[in-house]
C-alpha cells in the first residue's frame, strides 16, 4: 500500500522565502486559502477559480502534499487531459521546476481507462486519474461500488462539470474526503451552480496584468453579400495560411475548427489544395491514434489539425497560436474555451495569436452580448473575457453572502441557486398604506407550513432590506389522464412581492408581484391587505416610457389591440413577430388599433449578455427573458422603477404613429353601445354547474349611461334568457358580484367564481363616442369620420309589413319583419353554386336570419341578419337601435370563429338552442358540410374550415333614414346618438367583414 504523500510530506516546501518556491501569485493564494478552508471545513468542497494558464496544474499537484493524502483521486473531463494530468503527477516536473520539491522520488500513479473490474489496483496507487464515466459510483452496481474510504482527497479539474449527476455522485460517495474543485469558468451553460465554497478567486484581469495572458488578434474577414459557405471557407483558409507561412509563426500550431465530422473531411481537403497538410482529429478515432496525433502536435511534427469536439477544456498546447474558425460554437462557454487556448503566454512561443473567421450572421442565438461583440469589429478578443469570467465568480460570492442573511431554508433548497425570472405585475400605491412585511417580518399566515390555494408554503423569507417577500409553494401535480395518485409528483413554484419606496415626492411607492399563478397571488394580496383603495395598476403611458427609454437592438414582437375587440377566432388582437418587425408594419396593420404589448432585444453594455424585454399594457406587466440571481433581483426592479418614473424625453418611441392606451380614471360619460366577454374566456372551457359553456352567457349593461368609477352589467343565459349573475366592474378592472356567487368549473381545475374570471379577463366595453375600455385601459376612438356618408343603406318598402311585429310567432295582424326579409332573401339573385337561408330566432341566436353561400370548395359567404321590431311608425328612436346594434356587434365574432360550423350543426340537429331551421337550400349537401353525415368527414366544414367572407346586417324598419340625416344636421341628440351607434357598429367590423343597414326611407 503506497504512502507517498504521508512519507514525503515533510520534503514538500510551501514557503521558504519570497522567491522559493517560485509560486505564481494565484498558486500561492490558492494553496494558502485551501489550508485555511481545511482548518475549518474539512468535508466541504473548496472551489478555486483561477484563469486558464495561471497554474492550475501546480495547485492540483500540491494538494495531496498539503492534505498528507493517503490516496488521491483526480477527476478530469477528457482523455487528452487525463493523459496530461497523469504524466504531470508521474514526473512531478512542475513542482521540481519551481523548487517545491527536491528529491527524485515520485508517487505511484494509476491512469484508469475504461471501467474497473476490481478496486484493488487503486489501493496500490498514490494517485488515481480517471474520467467520471470510469470512476463514478453511478456506473457500478450496488455491490460493485468503491469503498467509501478508498480516497481521502478528491481533486476535480474543470469543476464546472461537478453539478452533473455522474460527477456529483463522486463527491457524494466519498463524503469524508477533502475535496478541491478547480475551474477557470465557474459559469455553466445551464445555470446550475458549481458545488462547494469559493475559497479563492484570481480575477482574469489580474492574470492579464501579470502577463499570463497575451492578446488575440481577430481577423474578421469580409465576404460578398450573401456569400456561400464555400466562399467563406476559402477566405478563412487563405488568410490563416498566409499567417502560417510568416517566419514568426514557424513554430506555431494551427487549429481548424469544424462543426461536424463531414466538415472536418471537407476542410482537410480544402487546406491540402493550398499545400497545407492537415490531420483530422475526431472522437471516432481510436485512442492510440488520437494519442499519436496529439503527441505530434506537442512535439511539433504536426503543424495543423482539424477538430470537432476535441482539444477542448483543460488541454494545454503552448504552440497553439493560430485558429481558423470555420464553424462557430453554439455556446458562450465553448467560445471562451477556444479563446482560452490562444491567450496563454509561454516564453518559448512569444508570437501573437491570430484567429481568422468571417464577419457574417452565423452567430448562434445563444451567443449574445459580449460574445456577439466579438463579431462586431476587430478587437482584441482576450480583452472581453474578464467581463464574462470574473463576473461569474463575483456573482457566486455575492450570492452566498446574500443568502446568509435570509431565513435558513430546507436542506434541498439552495438559496444561492434561486434565479427568479424577471417579470412583474406593476401597481402604484396611492395612499399611505405600506405592506405589512416591510421593515418587519413575514406575516404569520405566510410562514412555512401554511397553505395557500391548496398548496403548502415550503419556504418563505424576507430579503435583507425587508423590501421583498419570497414564497416557495409545494403542490402536487397529477397527469390529467391519470385518475390515481400513483403518478403524482411534487411541484414547486416561486412567488415574490417587492415593495419599492418612493425616493421623493414626485414618485409614488410601487408594489411589484412576480408569479405565474394569478389565484395564488390573489390570495397573497388579500393576506397583505392590498385593497383597491390602496393600489392601482400601472399607468400604460409610463409602461411605454419604461420600455421606450431602453436602447433597442431589435424589436422582435409587437401586439396591437383592435380597439373594437372581436371574439374567438377574430383579429381582436394581432401579433407581429420577426427581427426588426416594427420597421415592416404597415398602416393597414395598425388601423383602428393601439399598442398592446411589445418585445425587444437590448444589451447591458460591453462584456454583458443581451436579453429580451417586454411589456403588456392591459395586464400592467413587464418582463424580461433573463433569470437573475436572487441577490440582484431587487436592483433590477429598482432600475425598472427609475425608467417608469423618468421624466426625460423619449428620443425613439416605438411606433409613434400608433395609438396608445391610457389609464382609465373614469368611465366615459357616454352611452354604452355594447359590452362583450373577453375573447380569452370565450374558448376557455369554463362551464356552469349544469354544463353551460361560459361562451353561452351574454353580457349586458344594466343602464344606458355610465359615469364614475363603476359600471353595472349582468350575465344572461342564451338558452333560457334567465339572468344568472349581476355585478360591477370598476376602473381598476376589479369585478364584484351584486347577487349570489356563480361558480364555474373546468376539468380538474379548482372552481372559480364568475366574478374571479371576469376580474382576470375583464369585459370589453364600447361607448357611443367610439372609446373602448378593456380592464384598466382606455382606448381612444379611431381618427375617422363619424358622419353618415359612410353608409349606403337598403331602404325597403315596408307598406305591407307590420313593422311592430318581429316574427310570425306574434299574433298581431300583418306580415312580420322576419317574413318580409325571408321573402327578400329568397328572391335575391346570387352567383353562388349553392345557397342556404336559415332562421335562428330565439334567445342566444347566432342571428335572426343567416345566409350561407358556397362559391367553391373552400370559399364561403356568410350574412348575419339582425332585426328588431319598431317602437312605432318610422321615425328616429334610439331605443329601436340600441339592442339590435349591440347584438350585431357581438355576432361579428362568428365570422372568424372556427367553431361556427360545429355550433350550426348542433343547433340544426337540436343538440343546442335555439333551433336552426332551414328555410331554403339543399338539405342533403348541408348535412354533409355540417359534418352530420359520417360517411363524408372530408367534406365537413367543422373538420376543414373554408375561407369565409362575412357581412353583418342590421334591419330596423322603424328607422327613417331621411329623417335621421336631416336631424343629424340639426344637431338632434337622438339622431346623433344613432349616428354614433352606427359608427361603432361599422368600426367594430373593421376588416372582419362588411356592415349594412336595412331601414325605411
Amino acid at each position: 500500500m503506497a504512502r507517498f504523500y504521508q512519507d514525503s510530506a515533510n520534503d514538500f516546501v510551501l514557503f521558504h522565502n519570497s522567491s522559493v518556491p517560485d509560486w505564481r501569485p494565484p498558486q500561492r493564494g490558492a494553496l494558502g486559502s485551501l489550508l485555511g478552508h481545511w482548518a475549518v471545513h474539512q468535508r466541504k468542497p473548496a472551489l478555486i477559480a483561477i484563469p486558464t494558464g495561471s497554474g492550475k496544474t501546480a495547485i492540483a499537484l500540491a494538494a495531496p502534499y498539503l492534505a498528507r493524502s493517503r490516496r488521491a483521486l483526480v477527476v478530469v473531463p477528457s482523455a487528452q487531459l487525463r493523459s496530461q494530468i497523469a504524466e504531470a503527477f508521474r514526473t512531478q516536473a512542475v513542482l521540481r521546476e519551481i523548487g517545491a520539491i527536491a528529491d527524485s522520488v515520485n508517487p505511484e500513479v494509476l491512469e484508469v481507462k475504461g471501467r474497473l473490474d476490481s478496486w484493488k489496483p487503486c489501493t496500490d496507487a498514490d494517485v488515481v486519474v480517471a474520467l467520471p464515466q470510469s470512476i463514478s459510483p453511478d456506473h457500478y452496481g450496488e455491490h460493485g461500488k468503491p469503498p467509501f474510504d478508498l480516497f481521502d482527497l478528491v481533486v476535480v479539474d474543470e469543476a464546472h462539470h461537478a453539478p452533473a449527476r455522474t460527477w456529483r455522485a463522486i463527491l457524494d460517495h466519498f463524503e469524508e474526503a477533502k475535496k478541491v474543485l478547480l475551474t477557470a469558468t465557474p459559469k455553466r451553460r445551464d445555470g446550475k451552480p458549481v458545488p462547494g465554497e469559493v475559497v479563492f478567486h484570481y480575477p482574469l484581469r489580474a492574470a492579464m496584468d501579470d502577463g499570463y495572458y497575451q492578446s488575440v488578434e481577430a481577423r474578421l474577414l469580409e465576404t460578398s453579400g450573401g456569400g456561400s459557405r464555400e466562399e467563406s471557407d476559402i477566405v478563412i483558409r487563405d488568410s490563416i495560411v498566409h499567417e502560417l507561412n510568416r517566419p514568426e509563426h514557424a513554430s506555431s500550431a494551427l487549429l481548424i475548427r469544424a462543426g461536424s465530422k463531414r466538415r472536418v473531411d471537407e476542410l482537410v481537403q480544402l487546406y491540402q489544395k493550398a499545400g497545407v497538410s492537415v490531420v483530422a482529429l475526431t472522437s471516432d478515432l481510436g485512442e492510440q491514434k488520437r494519442t499519436q496525433i496529439i503527441d505530434g502536435l506537442i512535439g511539433g511534427q504536426t503543424r495543423a489539425v482539424a477538430v470537432v469536439g476535441m482539444l477542448g477544456e483543460g488541454f494545454d498546447l503552448p504552440r497553439l497560436r493560430l485558429a481558423a474558425y470555420h464553424d462557430k460554437h453554439r455556446s458562450v462557454n465553448s467560445t471562451i474555451q477556444l479563446i482560452g487556448r490562444l491567450v496563454r503566454s509561454h516564453r518559448d512561443y512569444p508570437q501573437r495569436s491570430v484567429l481568422a473567421t468571417v464577419r457574417d450572421d452565423d452567430v448562434y442565438p445563444a451567443l449574445k452580448g459580449a460574445i456577439r461583440e466579438l463579431y462586431e469589429e476587430e478587437v482584441d478578443w482576450s480583452m472581453l473575457l474578464p467581463g464574462i469570467i470574473d463576473g461569474a465568480v463575483q456573482n457566486t460570492l455575492e450570492a452566498k453572502t446574500f443568502a446568509q442573511d435570509l431565513v435558513a431554508p430546507p436542506v434541498k433548497l439552495s438559496l444561492e441557486s434561486i434565479r427568479p425570472l424577471v417579470r412583474a405585475t406593476v401597481f402604484e400605491i396611492v395612499d399611505d398604506w405600506i405592506p405589512p412585511f416591510v421593515d418587519k417580518a413575514v406575516p404569520d399566515t405566510l410562514l412555512a407550513g401554511e397553505v395557500i390555494r391548496g398548496q403548502e408554503i415550503f419556504y418563505s423569507t424576507l430579503t435583507a432590506n425587508r423590501q421583498s417577500l419570497l414564497i416557495v409553494l409545494q403542490g402536487i401535480r397529477s397527469p390529467r389522464w391519470h385518475f390515481d395518485s400513483g403518478l403524482d409528483v411534487s411541484n414547486y413554484s416561486l412567488h415574490i412581492v417587492t415593495y419599492i419606496p418612493a425616493p421623493n415626492q414626485t414618485r409614488r411607492p410601487m408594489l411589484l408581484l412576480n408569479s405565474e399563478d394569478a389565484s395564488v397571488m390573489s390570495a397573497v394580496r388579500h393576506t397583505l391587505g392590498m385593497a383597491t383603495e390602496h393600489v392601482r395598476p400601472a399607468d400604460p403611458e409610463r409602461l411605454h416610457r419604461a420600455f421606450d427609454s431602453l436602447t433597442r437592438m431589435s424589436v422582435s414582437n409587437v401586439g396591437v389591440r383592435n380597439t373594437y375587440g372581436g371574439g374567438r377566432g377574430s383579429a381582436s388582437y394581432k401579433m407581429f413577430a420577426g427581427s426588426g418587425v416594427d420597421r415592416g408594419m404597415r398602416e393597414a396593420d395598425t388601423a383602428q388599433s393601439a399598442i398592446g404589448h411589445a418585445m425587444a432585444q437590448i444589451g447591458e453594455g460591453p462584456g454583458s449578455s443581451s436579453y429580451n424585454i417586454g411589456f403588456s399594457v392591459e395586464k400592467a406587466k413587464f418582463w424580461e427573458s433573463r433569470y437573475v440571481p436572487l441577490h440582484k433581483y431587487d436592483g433590477v426592479l429598482e432600475d425598472f422603477a427609475d425608467r417608469y418614473w423618468a421624466s426625460t424625453e423619449v428620443l425613439a418611441p416605438l411606433l409613434p404613429s400608433v395609438a396608445r392606451g391610457v389609464r382609465l380614471t373614469a368611465f366615459p360619460n357616454f352611452a354604452v353601445a355594447a359590452i362583450e366577454m373577453h375573447p380569452v374566456l370565450l374558448g376557455s372551457e369554463w362551464t356552469t354547474d349544469d354544463g353551460l359553456p361560459i361562451g353561452r352567457l351574454d353580457l349586458r349593461h344594466e343602464t344606458a349611461e355610465s359615469t364614475g368609477s363603476e359600471l353595472k352589467f349582468s350575465a344572461i343565459r342564451c338558452d333560457s334568457g334567465d339572468k344568472v349573475w349581476t355585478g360591477v366592474v370598476d376602473i381598476y378592472g376589479n369585478v364584484a358580484e351584486l347577487n349570489s356567487v356563480v361558480q364555474m368549473n373546468r376539468g380538474h381545475d379548482t372552481s372559480r367564481s364568475l366574478a374571479e374570471l371576469f376580474g382576470a379577463q375583464p369585459p370589453i366595453i364600447y361607448f357611443l363616442n367610439g372609446e373602448t375600455v378593456s380592464g384598466t385601459t382606455l382606448y381612444q376612438p379611431p381618427r375617422v369620420s363619424r358622419d353618415l356618408s359612410r353608409w349606403d343603406p337598403i331602404k325597403f318598402d315596408w307598406s305591407s309589413t307590420n313593422i311592430r311585429k318581429e316574427t310570425e310567432k306574434s299574433k298581431s295582424a300583418g306580415d312580420s319583419i322576419n317574413k318580409t326579409l325571408r321573402a327578400h332573401l329568397f328572391t335575391t339573385p346570387s352567383t353562388a353554386r349553392r345557397r342556404w337561408i336559415f332562421d335562428n330566432d330565439g334567445r342566444g341566436e347566432l342571428a335572426d336570419l343567416i345566409v350561407v353561400e358556397l362559391f367553391g370548395r373552400t370559399r364561403v359567404s356568410i350574412e348575419l341578419w339582425h332585426l328588431k321590431a319598431a317602437g312605432g311608425n318610422k321615425a328616429v328612436r334610439v331605443s329601436d337601435m340600441q339592442i339590435v346594434v349591440a347584438q350585431a356587434i357581438k355576432s361579428r365574432r362568428w365570422l372568424t370563429d372556427r367553431g361556427l360550423w360545429q355550433e350550426m350543426a348542433h343547433r340544426y340537429s337540436g343538440r343546442s338552442t335555439p333551433k336552426l331551421d332551414l328555410v331554403s337550400g339543399d338539405k342533403t349537401l348541408l348535412e354533409v358540410l355540417l359534418g352530420l353525415t359520417p360517411d363524408h368527414p372530408q367534406w365537413s366544414f367543422a373538420n376543414y374550415p373554408p375561407q369565409v367572407r362575412g357581412k353583418v346586417v342590421v334591419a330596423q324598419p322603424g328607422l327613417s333614414w331621411g329623417d335621421l340625416s336631416a336631424k343629424v344636421q340639426q344637431g338632434d341628440q337622438s339622431a346623433i346618438q344613432i349616428r354614433d351607434l352606427l359608427a361603432v357598429f361599422d368600426d367594430s367590423l373593421g376588416a372582419l367583414g362588411e356592415s349594412e343597414i336595412v331601414c325605411s326611407d
